[in-house]
């Protein structure tokens, strides 16, 4: 099911969950993924809200982007598209965390909603992240695959990490192999 935003929808902050909630206006209800000590007190405090035209223009911005991942399914896109908007919107401002990855300077400083890779310092694991927020430093980052295990710690989908613009890799799509690659 592909959403599309439009002016019924409502941010709120749900206190049982602990969490900004974004009513869909059609019975659907998206519960972001980030606790309350993560928000700014603006968030666990607002009233109902209408979801913005700015807003609507950060999902389609972060949704664009997150096609370049083929592999990604519409849902998944949307919820980390959305959760790019919250993170953007109502998170508290974050430390770097830039000492898990490697250093790599060939993106000055990205754009909202890239998909960017990290290489982590200590395997060389390579991971998928999308930018939520742009610095010009530092960069708040999504991550947009399932997970990432860290030496210290496991980042699921979505999970929020800022770290030096001098880390980030671009994205290397995968080639898809035909029989017309071979070399005859």
């Amino acid at each position: 099911m592909k959403i599309r935003p439009d002016d019924q929808w409502r941010w709120y902050f749900d206190p049982e969950h602990s969490r900004v909630m974004l009513d869909l206006a059609n019975g659907m209800v998206f519960r972001s993924c980030f606790p309350a000590r993560m928000l700014t007190d603006y968030a666990v405090t607002m009233e109902e809200m209408s979801f913005s035209v700015d807003d609507a223009a950060l999902f389609y911005t972060f949704e664009e982007h997150l096609r370049r991942i083929d592999k990604m399914a519409p849902a998944f896109r949307a919820e980390l598209a959305l959760n790019g908007v919250v993170a953007l919107r109502f998170m508290k401002p974050q430390m770097p965390k830039s000492w898990y990855f490697s250093h790599f300077s060939l993106i000055e400083k990205p754009e909202h909603g890239e998909i960017i890779q990290l290489k982590l310092q200590d395997s060389g694991t390579e991971a998928l992240f999308m930018v939520a927020e742009v610095g010009h430093n530092a960069s708040l980052c999504l991550l947009a695959q399932q997970k990432l295990e860290m030496h210290d710690r496991v980042m699921n989908f979505c999970d929020p990490i800022k770290v030096m613009n001098d880390r980030i890799m671009p994205y290397a799509e995968p080639i898809q192999s035909s029989i017309y690659d071979r070399a005859i």
